[in-house]
């Protein structure tokens, strides 16, 4: 099972964030109204056992009615079945239809009019029926696709009321809304409820963090590594140089301990060296008189 996959079974194993806020979103991305015998009806219809219990148990907790369950064949889906839920009560349909007349979906102006836990509805049932999201161990992406522009926008209006600074884009004939930001799908995450997909996913965060960051603590151990060789490298060759050029002996004694000492040692941090000599002397120091010998190579 996907990590998408887990995330939409484990929010749909929770209770309602509000029961007709989740309705009316179900009414708009699934529901279907038929007139049976003079009645209207109104049907669910999904792929998903585990959806379609969980609409069941919306309307039941929501009207105290048992609307009708049936498994129906479908031989041009994947698993050749459908799971579909058919309200019969006419007054109970009505009451979905009001409810639908009367939402913020059908009736959008402004984001700001509509109750929170209304929007939060509308985004964890528009992510169980039109959205996805990478495993992290991949990547870091969410996205809700949707066939109309102002339904995308929409949900990208709803999103962004959380601060989630959603995009929006075209692929094909569709539009899709989008997280990358690993913090704003976190955010979306404990917004849906999905507590569990949210640790996950925080988990993994944190690891690749931690392999980050001892990527770089090596790296910059290797590079200061490369950056002393280097640089003991040049102290030695100007340090032969002088000596071959019979002007070693003129400099002062203590500037000559150091040369035999980092010709002897050539491996050694200037750190190292300095504590080497009676009195120790400071990385500054040694660095200083190393860089005369430098200096005096490069004039001979």
């Amino acid at each position: 099972m996907s990590f998408s996959q887990r995330c939409k079974k484990e929010v749909l194993k929770k209770d309602a964030l509000d029961l007709k806020g989740e309705l009316i979103s179900l009414i708009h991305f699934i529901g279907s109204i038929r007139i049976s015998e003079g009645k209207l009806n109104v049907i669910f219809k999904t792929d998903s056992n585990g959806e379609a219990r969980y609409i069941y148990k919306l309307v039941a907790d929501l009207y105290g009615y048992s609307p009708t369950f049936e498994i129906q064949d479908n031989p041009d889906k994947k698993n050749k079945r459908d799971y579909v839920i058919i309200v019969e009560d006419s007054d109970v349909s009505d009451k979905l239809v009001g409810l639908m007349a009367e939402g913020f979906i059908e009736n959008y102006e402004d984001i700001e009019d509509v109750r929170l836990d209304e929007i939060k509805s509308f985004l964890k049932i528009a992510f169980i029926f039109r959205g996805s999201v990478n495993d992290p161990q991949r990547g870091y992406n969410l996205e809700i696709v949707s066939k109309d522009e102002n339904e995308a926008s929409l949900l990208k209006e709803s999103m962004d009321t959380f601060s989630l600074n959603s995009k929006l884009s075209t692929r094909n004939d569709y539009y899709i809304v989008y997280l990358k930001d690993s913090d704003k799908i976190s955010d979306f995450l404990a917004i849906i409820g999905a507590t569990k997909s949210l640790f996950e996913l925080e988990n993994v965060r944190a690891i690749k963090s931690l392999r980050n960051d001892i990527n770089r603590v090596n790296n910059f151990d290797n590079a200061n590594i490369d950056r002393t060789v280097k640089a003991a490298a040049n102290q030695l060759t100007a340090i032969n140089k002088v000596k071959e050029a019979g002007v070693f002996e003129d400099l002062d004694d203590l500037s000559k301990n150091l040369a035999n000492l980092r010709l002897e040692n050539p491996y050694l941090s200037l750190e190292e060296l300095g504590e080497m000599i009676n009195p120790p002397l400071s990385k500054a120091k040694v660095n200083y008189r190393l860089q005369k010998f430098i200096k005096i190579a490069k004039d001979l």
